[in-house]
């Protein structure tokens, strides 16, 4: 998720009942919401060391307690050196609420990193995604202008607690919707043959969230020839003649190729949905790799090139994020 959605959980975490932890609570919390996103120094080394520690070691089961108890460290020492112990129960809570919240979304995160490199992800909202800021950004600022308003007018002010839990508990609520959203929309297209004649059964399909229209949803299906992306509307049902198609190339050994170079192996583990495309030039082939998941979003973004010569040997690798 984007960082305005988890320093808001962070927020809300911390009047629903955190901060009675320890103080500056509301401080340690969304620093602690923010903090795994610290991979972002590896850009620094190139896109591809980006694609490949983003959502890493700082993002998995192993990390959590440890960058927890760096922020707190760094919490204690700015204040006085006072209850570092309480301090850290507090980073925990809200570092280990960004891991959560990335699962939900498309991209995914390792929880079992270093012993296991599987990407898990619900892929039930976007990465960005605008009801949500919009809820939690009420439950955030309702309270700061009821204080307000109590001010004028002289009558007791509310902590803000009520509306942090009802702030939390409609986040799940949402989850829950889009879970059954996400569910409609693949049976969906599980339910259909695709190609005309022959028909075509799918052999895997993915739905995946728009930004704003949370009924609107982009469709994936896999066949034995074929991909083909559409729009699924999740009550109006689904048209699987709608779409693009693009056929599988039939250079199976240039991508085979391809994928053995280092570029082409790193993008193909992170890949869940990869297509392939292959050129073939005067001097040899090229190879290009792409993730159907952000295709939409970012159609320059995610893109591996693998340039092999006529004897198919790699001559050339890029990957831009």
């Amino acid at each position: 998720m984007d960082n305005l959605t988890h320093s808001l959980v962070g927020v809300l975490l911390s009047r629903a009942g955190v901060k009675r932890l320890a103080p500056r609570a509301t401080v340690t919390l969304v620093l602690g919401a923010n903090a795994p996103d610290i991979d972002l120094v590896a850009l620094a080394w190139g896109d591809l060391a980006y694609l490949r520690h983003h959502r890493g070691l700082s993002h998995a089961m192993v990390g959590v307690p440890l960058l927890a108890a760096l922020v707190a460290t760094a919490v204690w020492l700015a204040r006085g050196r006072r209850d570092w112990r309480r301090t850290y129960l507090a980073a925990l809570a809200g570092v280990a609420s960004h891991p959560l919240l990335d699962f939900t979304n498309t991209y995914g995160v390792r929880p079992w990193l270093p012993f296991s490199e599987t990407w898990y992800s619900w892929d039930i909202v976007h990465i960005v995604d605008l009801w949500v800021w919009l809820a939690l950004g009420l439950c955030v600022a309702g309270p700061s202008l009821g204080r307000l308003i109590s001010g004028e007018i002289g009558a007791p002010a509310e902590s803000g607690r009520a509306a942090a839990a009802a702030g939390l508990a409609l986040l799940g609520a949402w989850w829950g919707a889009r879970d059954v959203l996400h569910g409609r929309v693949t049976a969906m297209l599980e339910a259909h043959l695709y190609g005309g004649e022959p028909a075509s059964a799918p052999e895997r399909v993915a739905a995946f969230p728009s930004l704003a229209n949370p009924l609107l949803w982009r469709g994936w299906v896999e066949t034995e020839r074929f991909h083909q992306v559409g729009p699924v509307d999740a009550l109006e049902g689904f048209d699987p003649a709608r779409g693009q198609v693009f056929y599988k190339p039939e250079d199976a050994a240039a991508v085979r190729a391809a994928l053995g170079s280092r570029t082409g192996a790193e993008f193909a583990a992170f890949a869940r949905y990869r297509m392939d495309m292959v050129d073939r030039q005067e001097d040899g082939y090229r190879v290009v790799f792409t993730d159907f998941r952000f295709q939409q979003a970012r159609p320059r973004g995610f893109t591996c090139e693998i340039l092999l010569d006529r004897e198919l040997r790699v001559v050339g690798e890029s990957f831009r994020y």
